[in-house]
């Protein structure tokens, strides 16, 4: 199932090869996921192959899941399939920071509206939330996200008392990292950085042989908390000085006039800045960002540091700037073999990342894990009274 689910399209002959099996079990597999509804079978024509066309494997179109990603301005809901293919996003505003008790029911009310739009065919397999914060993933308890203003917040629970569906909780940068390597620009990898920058601050993730590096709380990749700088100036978490205080989205939002923006609406104004406006501003974070790339090169050794968020904006407009301060930094028997790379999943980055928190269990054990019919709370009772 994982095989088909990062695939995408796999043939039946690549699967035995990779799974390292016979056809024959293969196909025997391939029939019990079918008759669960969780692969379709089709004849196509599988790259790099030749001969007559080979029966190929993809993610059932009926399997689908909601991603959810609370922002300190906004809320963005989107189901997504289980192919990694986002099949409708909506997002709401907020005037002030969220409380958890309204996230949580505006969450649920954009996923009702969601469900209810669904074919009567398809299945779901819970909820997955990426947030800005320390998750203790085990229960999906929000221990403290400073950016929100939360803190010890129980939101799986208070989202599944309101939606009766499965859900799972974890940091947005590791969802980030491993939405990445399964279907970005790190899929070959089995050892690198990412620094994701996103609205309420600059997050990380580490996976290390494959397997994202958790900690002893689960709350590792923290880096941008890492101190860069001696300004006295302190981040959300009340460190001086670190990555997250001194390369800051809200600064350049300040410094074009913005009072919010998508990262895409972002470098199209800096782009467009007159000359002089905020050049020193961008110098300046640029020059953060490769000291702390290269600080993590020396101590981490990845094959390498992937880019996402409002970094990739930067790394774009001020590369020689990234660059230079990354060789200053990092020893050159590490930054020569280390590049840095820009993510491919760009604004769905999240949402694909919040989406393998949902389908992980449903990967981990497919014919045993539950999956929840279509239609709102409201149909399912009614249907199941009738």
């Amino acid at each position: 199932m994982r095989l088909v689910h990062y695939g995408r399209e796999v043939s039946r002959s690549q699967l035995a090869d990779r799974a390292r099996i016979t056809r024959s079990s293969v196909l025997g597999l391939l029939n019990e996921l079918e008759n669960r509804r969780l692969v379709d079978q089709v004849i196509g024509s599988a790259t790099g192959e030749v001969g007559r066309p080979s029966t190929m494997v993809r993610a059932s179109l009926d399997i689908v899941c909601f991603s959810v990603v609370p922002l300190y301005d906004s809320l963005l809901v989107a189901t997504v399939g289980l192919s990694g293919r986002i099949i409708r996003r909506t997002s709401h505003e907020f005037d002030a920071l969220p409380t958890p008790a309204q996230v949580a029911e505006k969450t649920a009310e954009l996923i009702a509206e969601q469900r209810q739009s669904l074919p009567p065919t398809n299945l779901i397999s819970g909820i997955g939330i990426a947030i800005p914060g320390h998750v203790r993933v085990d229960d999906g308890v929000v221990d403290s996200a400073y950016s929100l203003g939360w803190g010890a917040v129980p939101l799986a629970s208070l989202v599944n008392e309101l939606t009766h569906l499965p859900v799972w909780v974890d940091n947005d940068a590791s969802l980030a990292s491993l939405a990445e390597q399964r279907f970005g620009i790190a899929r070959e990898l089995r050892n690198l950085i990412l620094l994701f920058g996103a609205v309420g601050g600059i997050g990380g993730g580490l996976v290390v042989e494959g397997q994202l590096m958790r900690g002893r709380d689960g709350f590792a990749g923290e880096l941008g908390h890492i101190a860069v700088s001696d300004e006295v100036r302190a981040d959300y978490g009340g460190i001086p000085g670190s990555l997250d205080s001194v390369v800051n989205r809200l600064d350049l939002l300040q410094a074009l006039g913005l009072s919010r923006a998508d990262d895409d609406t972002l470098a199209r104004a800096i782009r467009q800045h007159p000359p002089g406006a905020i050049d020193a501003l961008l110098d300046r974070q640029a020059h953060s960002l490769g000291r702390a790339i290269g600080m993590l090169m020396n101590m981490l050794n990845p094959e390498a540091v992937v880019l996402t968020g409002f970094l990739r904006v930067i790394f774009e407009c001020r590369r020689s700037e990234v660059d230079e301060a990354v060789r200053r930094y990092a020893l050159e028997s590490h930054s020569s073999r280390c590049p840095v790379l820009l993510g491919t999943l760009g604004s769905d980055v999240l949402l694909v990342g919040a989406a393998e928190l949902a389908f992980a269990s449903l990967l981990s054990d497919p014919l045993e894990s539950p999956l929840h019919p279509a239609g709102t709370i409201e149909q399912i009772a009614h249907n199941a009274a009738s």
